[in-house]
């Protein structure tokens, strides 16, 4: 034990006085007397005596004088051995990933509970001069409370800290811990987990409670290898100390949960799950199965120690909506018991098909017949723009019209420029062997989509007016002619192909039904065949493609299964959704519908609001997203005993040295007049 002030000794020199005043010999007063017989017996017991002999009372001078000695020990600010003469700064980080909700059957705490006791305890043992922090590593890095000298701050924010539910990110969390505290002479990182570490042999001990991962999960990375990897390879970590809570308990876990629609039936739909057992028993137990609270199937389940279910399920539904599946279990860790994915909705396609003859339609004619769930109506030329539906395609072949309908169109092989009072756009003279150059990869309408060196006979140049809306050159030729242009436009997208189908390539290539059905997608604002689910903690780029965004920078809103809402940005149609820390279904939608609407019943009484969910899933412009924890490392709830390296002794927690001292102190002087003083006075 160091002295952080060793000056303060000086003080010692208040025991001089109080030995003097314990050998100061009594002067004994003058007074007349009768007689003196007693007198002579008293002067027997008060003669002469020596300096050394008045020290009668040395037991109380002994309690005097280790009382000065622990009072003034305590002003030296005695220090522990782990704490440093200059002042540390502490950075307390604290796992709340989701396996901290783990519940400890015996005493009924989760791990998080007891992460936060043993939080509470390493804070305590701060001194006075001592700066500290405090970094929640969930799904995402978050500093809680910055350095301060204030204790209870740190204290009062353990009590509130919540579990998250997605995986962990201590790695991460020391990083910033360094970059928060960058001096290494001070700095002292303590890391509070459930994860273990794994011994340099690779293999991993058994734990306390004899439970040992499946050999199958054996060469596979856990959440105890990533969370105490402690950043192999790129420094030392002798300035972090790991505290470790929980012990191993048994678990199964959805581990994988996606859908897709199905490439051959319009309406169909294939799911993929994988279910996984982290335990060293087996386990029965049943998968249930629903869409949108319709039961599909019930599946019982078999698993071995550490064997994993793995199935493909195909099922059919035009109207899509969120499919749920279920494993009956009671392992105390409830996350990854449900997991959900979105069936995207396959709604029929409206599509009038105006042509003045077979030949030119001949060729959109059959690949639109080909797409699923497209009803076409081919209305030859005698068509009203104005009577279209704002809800249905409609495709001109080798028409120009003079006005464009409401709602969606396509306009393939004009010749002529289109007119009306202003003018929506005008075309060039044919070109001679147009090949195309240039094409816009980051379109959804050439996904999938390879057109270079593709020979458009019939070709010309489109120039879009501006009165028409926003236009997107997606095919341009090496003269710089733009043949295949998009345009944004309020009341429905326009697509104008200026090219000549019957003596082009591109209906013979595999390109033209690709191209199609990305162009069905496009028109009505679907976002194709899959919604692949999210995992808690993930950060994606999702499509965001609606009605009101007129530009391609903006806003959206994401609303989560509890309501609240969070704003994301939009980039060149791409919502930036995450790290998500709950799991759920979300809703991606316009600030318009981020909040719950009324409306009125058909008998005039008024509704309950519709939450952004429900509207969406009514037809209203937006998107749901299924976010689970699918995370192999985070439901696998075995603990690895520490290596004795990382395992270093803690603090013990409690105060400063200072407050012991004066404590004992304390209590010597009330045994010093309790054995003394209170018999002198009586």
């Amino acid at each position: 034990m160091s002295l952080f002030s060793p000056d303060r000794l000086l003080w010692l020199w208040v025991a001089l006085p109080i030995v003097g005043f314990y050998i100061l010999k009594t002067r004994l007063r003058r007074r007349r007397v009768a007689t003196l017989l007693f007198w002579d017996q008293l002067f027997e017991e008060k003669r002469q005596r020596s300096l050394w002999q008045n020290l009668r009372h040395w037991l109380s001078l002994l309690l005097q004088l280790l009382f000065v000695g622990l009072l003034v020990f305590a002003l030296a600010d005695p220090l522990w051995k782990f704490q440093s003469d200059q002042g540390q700064e502490l950075v307390l980080i604290v796992d709340n990933s989701a396996s901290m909700k783990a519940m400890d059957p015996t005493t009924e705490e989760s791990r998080l509970q007891q992460a936060v006791m043993r939080a509470e305890d390493v804070v305590r043992s701060l001194r006075p001069g001592d700066k500290a922090a405090l970094i929640s590593a969930g799904s995402s890095v978050r500093v809680v409370v910055g350095m301060t000298e204030f204790g209870p701050t740190i204290e009062e924010a353990l009590a509130e800290m919540q579990a998250t539910e997605g995986p962990t990110l201590v790695p991460q969390a020391i990083h910033a811990a360094r970059r928060l505290a960058p001096d290494p002479e001070r700095r002292r990182i303590v890391v509070v987990t459930d994860g273990g570490s794994r011994e340099k042999g690779g293999s991993r001990e058994k734990n306390a409670e004899g439970l040992n991962p499946a050999s199958a999960r054996a060469s596979e990375p856990t959440k105890a290898d990533i969370t105490l990897s402690k950043s192999e390879g790129s420094r030392d970590d002798t300035d972090v100390q790991w505290v470790q809570v929980g012990r191993s308990l048994p678990n199964v876990a959805i581990s994988r949960f996606q859908v897709r629609r199905s490439a051959t039936d319009p309406i169909g739909y294939v799911l993929l799950i994988e279910i996984q057992n982290f335990s060293d028993k087996e386990i029965s137990t049943r998968l249930t199965l629903d869409l949108e609270d319709n039961l599909i199937d019930v599946v019982p389940i078999t698993l071995a120690a550490g064997d994993t279910f793995r199935r493909v399920f195909e099922g059919a539904s035009q109207q899509g909506g969120v499919l749920t599946g279920r494993i009956d279990t009671d392992d105390g860790f409830a996350i990854d018991d449900v997991a959900r994915a979105v069936v995207p909705l396959r709604p029929s396609i409206p599509v009038t098909l105006v042509s003045n003859n077979e030949t030119d339609s001949f060729y959109l004619r059959n690949v639109l017949e080909s797409l699923p769930l497209v009803q076409l109506t081919d209305a030859g030329t005698d068509f009203d723009p104005e009577q279209a539906s704002i809800d249905s395609l409609t495709v001109f072949a080798g028409v120009t019209p003079k006005s464009l309908p409401p709602g969606p169109t396509l306009i393939v092989g004009a010749s002529e420029s289109g007119s009306s009072h202003d003018g929506f756009f005008t075309v060039g003279p044919e070109l001679a062997s147009p090949i195309v150059a240039k094409q816009d990869d980051q379109s959804p309408l050439l996904r999938h989509v390879r057109l270079q060196n593709v020979i458009l006979e019939g070709g010309r140049d489109v120039e879009v007016s501006d009165s028409l809306g926003e236009a997107t050159t997606l095919l341009e030729t090496a003269e710089g002619a733009r043949v295949l242009v998009s345009v944004e436009r309020e009341s429905g997208r326009v697509l104008l192909l200026a090219a000549n189908l019957t003596d082009s390539d591109l209906p013979l290539r595999i390109a033209f039904p690709v191209m199609m059905t990305n162009a069905m997608n496009w028109f009505f604002r679907q976002s194709g065949d899959m919604n692949p689910s999210l995992q808690t903690g993930q950060i994606t780029h999702l499509p965001w493609d609606t009605a009101n965004l007129r530009s391609d920078a903006g806003q959206a809103t994401l609303v989560d299964p509890e309501g609240q809402r969070q704003l994301v940005t939009v980039d060149q149609r791409r919502a930036l959704v995450g790290p998500v820390d709950q799991t759920g279904v979300y809703a991606l939608v316009s600030d318009d519908l981020a909040r719950p609407t009324d409306s009125n019943g058909s008998d005039g009484n008024e509704e309950a609001p519709k939450s952004a969910r429900e509207q969406v899933a009514a037809g209203a412009q937006g998107q749901l997203i299924a976010v689970n924890l699918c995370d192999a490392k985070e439901s696998d709830l075995s603990i690895v005993a520490l290596d004795e390296q990382s395992a270093a002794e803690l603090p013990p927690a409690g105060f400063s040295a200072w407050l012991y001292l004066v404590l004992i102190g304390l209590a010597l002087v009330v045994a010093e007049w309790a054995f003394f003083q209170r018999r002198v006075i009586a």
